[in-house]
């Protein structure tokens, strides 16, 4: 029966997860398929792009059992499958809530912003104007899914497995905790500030406003995966992971400060290109630390436990002679 009880957590170890990765997961597919059954809105996504994710945790079970040359190769494997397993299901949470068309809060971002002195307009403006700042600012905006994807890889064959694990837990963690507040607090972000004839001053990551409005009146209900949009606003995403990213890496000093300088470029591309409010960047670096912090407790828990109930398996055996002379 002990055997039973500690099964599970010994098959989650051996991959290189950790409980809490594990039920944050499944806590966050089920959301998903929770908020795309009550809204009607769907992320579809093609059976190709779902095996490769299924596939991939099966081969860190099979060698995270096995004894192998390779013994971080499994959590690797791991810790990558459950990033693309929590991709789609961000997306069917961004989404959904955004369906549930609570009223908009940009006036209210905007006097924050200006409260604090920022203009997003007179500040794109200016820098629309430098042309190789604004492509050094679009390169770094694009290494967001590169950092997400790499980012755990990278830790595991450094040996930082727990630190990984902990990086996975948190981005699923602030996920969670980004689409609630963006479900109460919606907002089209700086796009909507943009008429006709400033066009020039949105890139690649502003909110597509034709797809958010569709989807708070009703007539949008299903889209591909390879379609979706940046449709958060309040809080940045973008801010979140590049917090989250640097926070993982601080500990390895050769990658320190260079892990520092990618990602203060990318949240501040966060506000040239992805459209968003200074007060949209300011609460996703806030959700991160606190997701971040968060995870690093749960993990801790899980270990005192974890140890806990191996003591537990052992202790039987250890007091069978004992038993047997009585």
């Amino acid at each position: 029966m002990l055997f039973r009880r500690t099964f599970p957590a010994r098959m989650v170890e051996a991959v290189g997860l950790s409980p809490p990765t594990c039920v944050l997961l499944l806590l966050s597919v089920a959301a998903a398929f929770c908020i795309q059954s009550l809204t009607g809105v769907w992320v579809r996504i093609p059976i190709s792009q779902s095996l490769v994710p299924i596939s991939m945790m099966a081969g860190a079970v099979y060698f995270g059992t096995r004894t192998t040359p390779w013994p971080r190769f499994s959590a690797a494997l791991a810790l990558a499958s459950v990033m693309i397993i929590q991709l789609p299901a961000t997306c069917a949470l961004g989404y959904g809530v955004q369906s549930f068309g609570l009223p908009l809060r940009d006036d209210f971002f905007v006097s924050i912003d200006r409260a604090f002195g920022f203009d997003w307009m007179n500040f794109q403006s200016a820098m629309v104007g430098r042309s190789g700042l604004i492509e050094v600012l679009g390169w770094a905006y694009d290494a967001f899914f590169p950092q997400l994807g790499f980012a755990p890889v990278i830790l595991v064959a450094l040996g930082e497995v727990r630190r990984s694990d902990r990086f996975v837990s948190s981005f699923i963690l602030c996920v969670m905790i980004m689409v609630t507040v963006s479900a109460l607090l919606p907002a089209e972000g700086a796009a909507s500030l943009v008429g006709p004839d400033k066009v020039n001053l949105l890139f690649q990551g502003a909110t597509p406003l034709t797809e958010l409005r569709a989807l708070r009146d009703g007539t949008l209900r299903a889209v591909w995966l390879d379609e979706v949009g940046p449709v958060i606003s309040f809080p940045s995403l973008h801010c979140a992971v590049a917090y989250l990213v640097t926070a993982a890496f601080w500990p390895l000093k050769r990658l320190r400060w260079a892990v520092v300088l990618l990602n203060t470029v990318m949240a501040a591309s966060a506000v040239t290109h992805g459209a968003h409010y200074a007060c949209d960047c300011v609460a996703g670096l806030l959700v991160a630390a606190a997701a971040f912090h968060a995870a690093g407790r749960l993990g801790a828990w899980s270990e005192r436990i974890s140890a806990q109930m191996r003591s537990a398996a052992v202790l039987p055996s250890a007091l069978a002679p004992t038993a047997l002379m009585s």
